[in-house]
């Protein structure tokens, strides 16, 4: 997206102070425009998303003004690196542009672990076009934002890919017939289906406690977002409004 100035049309004739001024008025206020931009960008977020993180607010970044050739150019974008987790420029643009729920760390991970039950495809225990969305369970845990816990997603992953398939039978028998450890297990829909107490019949990830049983995830379908996050829209809107308020003024200091 680019949106340009004219000073000309924008303050009529030019006098020669004003052409000296000019730069500087305008580095100025377009600074003052991404500053603000920014802001509006958050305000929208946390308007916009059920209790977004720290980290998606702040996300939205700009690049100061800088003189290229015999334009001033600088930019706002969404932040597209994360040290530890997911960048927020890819599951944002989702919500941005439309399209397909972008599949975090943990998901593709899945995507990367074999399903070991022998009555399953022999595949991952996720297919691409499939996620793993947390239930309600009192043993999700999750943070102060309603998320699952990072760890606890580092502890699914660790006992899916330390089981074997000798203890499969014994985990997946809603009556198990010994005391087994918290342990998390994946459920495929051929043993969903075994399993007649279960009133969800979607596969899912399982956490055994001793003989119970309690589903923690339930895979679905890939969802498909349309776009309501008008990143665009209210950029351009934002920075020309604010522009042509704040060039005026610096220019008559």
């Amino acid at each position: 997206m680019q949106i340009n100035f004219d000073p000309k049309e924008m303050l009529g004739k030019l006098s020669e102070l004003d052409k000296i001024q000019i730069p500087r008025a305008a580095s100025i206020a377009l600074n003052q425009s991404l500053f603000e931009t920014r802001k509006r960008l958050q305000a929208e977020a946390r308007s916009i998303f059920s209790n977004p993180v720290p980290f998606t607010v702040n996300s939205f970044l700009y690049e100061k003004p800088k003189q290229v050739g015999d334009n001033l150019e600088a930019r706002v974008y969404v932040r597209d690196d994360a040290p530890k987790g997911n960048a927020p420029s890819r599951y944002l643009n989702p919500q941005i542009r439309g399209g397909q729920h972008y599949r975090t760390r943990f998901q593709k991970a899945l995507s990367n672990t074999p399903d070991l039950d022998p009555q399953g495809s022999g595949g991952p225990v996720l297919a691409p076009n499939r996620i793993m969305v947390p239930t309600g369970s009192q043993y999700v845990r999750r943070n102060k934002y309603g998320n699952m816990s990072p760890g606890q997603h580092t502890q699914i992953l660790s006992a899916l890919r330390n089981a074997s398939s000798a203890d499969l039978p014994s985990m997946r028998r809603a009556k198990g017939t010994r005391n087994v450890a918290n342990r998390y297990f994946y459920m495929n829909q051929e043993t969903v289906d075994e399993m007649r107490n279960l009133r969800n019949r979607n596969p899912g990830i399982f956490l055994q406690r001793g003989r119970s049983l309690y589903r923690i995830m339930t895979e679905t379908s890939l969802p498909t977002y349309t776009g309501k996050f008008k990143f665009f829209d209210i950029a351009a809107m934002s920075i020309t409004n604010e522009f042509n308020k704040r060039f005026r003024e610096n220019i008559l200091r």
